[in-house]
């Protein structure tokens, strides 16, 4: 009976430490999940965050570029629209190349709207640059400054301030990806602790186990002697 006993106390230990096993590798597959997951993560901060960021810093100074171009030619004797003319196509090509950029981005729903909204915008702002300029080579410099007066500065500076908007929600986002991040993070420590402890039952079984053995062997040796 007693070596009944042992057999099913070894059993029972056995199944107790395959289940601890299987435990500790469910633990891994879900710690590396999480970590391909705060890899994702990190990779989404630098790719759909700081570079698109850094694209609206460089919108940004196209557009005051404009702003510059356009007022230089107004506000001055200067009467050679072409280079004028050539240079706001080579900042409209620039502006147009950084949003194409952003765009093959990951977006949220806001960001998109905004940056439909930014380039819906620049189209009508190069319509009436074109006006201006068409207006400043026929020599009319002053329906050239009151369209630019009255309708392209106040829509330039609405596109500005989108990217501004548009910045402010980079922002955001990027703070939920780190807020993802952290959560992940404690997670995978607290699988980490989790670990801990069941290695040490392990240990505990495994000692258990020698220590059973040991006994059993003794009793078979009093069992042979007698």
């Amino acid at each position: 009976m007693r070596w009944e006993f042992a057999i099913q106390q070894k059993l029972k230990v056995a199944l107790l430490l395959a289940g601890i096993m299987l435990l500790v590798l469910l633990f891994n597959v879900l710690e590396r999940r999480n970590i391909a997951a705060i890899n994702q993560s990190v990779t989404s901060i630098y790719k759909d965050r700081l570079v698109p960021a850094t694209d609206i810093f460089y919108l940004t100074e196209k557009l005051y570029y404009k702003r510059f171009e356009i007022e230089r030619l107004l506000t001055s004797d200067w009467k050679s629209t072409t280079k004028v003319k050539h240079q706001l196509l080579d900042h409209n090509k620039g502006i147009e190349d950084l949003i194409r950029s952003f765009e093959k981005t990951y977006l949220v729903d806001k960001e998109t709207q905004f940056l439909n909204q930014l380039r819906s915008q620049i189209t009508s702002y190069n319509l009436i640059e074109q006006k201006i300029l068409a207006n400043a080579a026929a020599g009319d410099l002053s329906e050239a400054k009151k369209l630019y007066e009255h309708e392209g500065k106040a829509l330039l500076m609405d596109n500005i301030r989108n990217l501004s908007v548009l910045a402010k929600i980079q922002t955001d986002v990027g703070n939920e990806l780190k807020k993802d991040s952290e959560g992940i993070l404690a997670t995978s420590d607290m699988l980490s602790n989790i670990q801990m402890i069941l290695v040490i039952i392990i240990g505990i079984m495994i000692v258990s186990l020698i220590s059973i053995s040991k006994a059993l062997a003794v009793k078979q040796d009093s069992f042979n002697l007698n």
